[in-house]
């Protein structure tokens, strides 16, 4: 079992055709920008939609912490909250959702296969991601396993901060890879990230020594990734490695919306979206350095 926090079906940006994404709760890294901040504790939380309130109350009866409170726009006491999730199945509003819940392979199967139609019409298959899918390793590799058994197309989103003598054990049940390459710098990979860049660029070598079906990408974040210093560091790793194309995935904040739906102690960075000439010139500079762009 695994804690899944969202299962989403006919996706088209994360990989190939047609595809369902199985979202893995639990990250290792601690990236200020996280677009899923629901995605980062390993553990389950609430989460609680002021918007979809209706205050009846039930809430309040069933908490066996007492944890349900009434101030503004908060619900739960998180000192006391243990996410038994009880509110959640009596708030008929769904103001209060369970973000996570232990999950089995034969279940996320279940939900797989309702597409399988649509995978071979468009060349589709699912996708697994996080969070960081490979702290769910043993489930991971099952789950691969079945779906190859079916002729499912397979694909994982990683941040790259795995270990390498497991990760490599998925490779055969895996058609593709997305990558991701953050802050190359040590010390800023560690004060910003929380996680040590080497693990990365370790694994960048190893991936492509494997001859792995690897696609790396870029988020590209002001002030954080598209610095002229991370840019050029990201350049020297890429042809190191022989690498010579990459996706680019530009700055949006989704993210921040759901920081002050759950406890999260990721910041609201209130940055400013890239203009398309910025984008265009991030563009021209690999060019320059003869790294192409992935065609999403």
């Amino acid at each position: 079992m695994a804690l899944i926090f969202d299962i989403q079906r006919f996706s088209i940006h994360d990989g190939p055709g047609i595809r369902t994404i199985i979202f893995l709760k639990g990250c290792n890294l601690e990236c200020p920008w996280c677009q899923n901040p629901e995605s980062i504790s390993i553990k389950p939380e609430i989460a609680f939609y002021p918007d979809k309130c209706i205050l009846s109350k039930d809430c309040v009866s069933v908490c066996p912490e007492n944890a349900i409170i009434f101030t503004d726009n908060k619900r739960i006491n998180y000192d006391l909250c243990t996410a038994c999730g009880k509110c959640t199945q009596v708030c008929v509003s769904n103001a209060l959702k369970l973000i996570g819940e232990e999950t089995t392979v034969n279940q996320v199967l279940t939900e797989v296969k309702k597409d399988m139609d649509y995978y071979k019409s468009s060349g589709g298959g699912i996708t697994i991601s996080g969070g960081e899918p490979s702290l769910h390793f043993d489930f991971v590799l099952e789950l691969l396993k079945e779906c190859k058994k079916l002729n499912i197309h397979t694909n994982i989103e990683t941040n790259g901060y795995f270990k390498w003598e497991k990760f490599k054990l998925l490779l055969p049940y895996l058609d593709l890879i997305f990558c991701d390459i953050k802050i190359i710098n040590k010390e800023n990979s560690k004060k910003i990230l929380k996680g040590d860049s080497s693990v990365l660029i370790r694994n960048i070598k190893k991936l492509k020594e494997a001859n792995a079906p690897v696609e790396f990408r870029i988020p590209l974040i002001p002030t954080y990734t598209s610095t002229k210093n991370n840019l050029k560091d990201i350049v020297k790793i890429l042809k190191i490695n022989s690498i010579e194309k990459i996706h680019i995935l530009p700055y949006h904040n989704m993210g921040e919306t759901k920081i002050d739906k759950i406890n999260s102690k990721i910041p609201i960075l209130n940055l400013k979206y890239f203009t398309q000439k910025e984008i265009d010139d991030i563009i021209m500079f690999f060019k320059e350095e003869g790294i192409g762009l992935w065609k999403d």
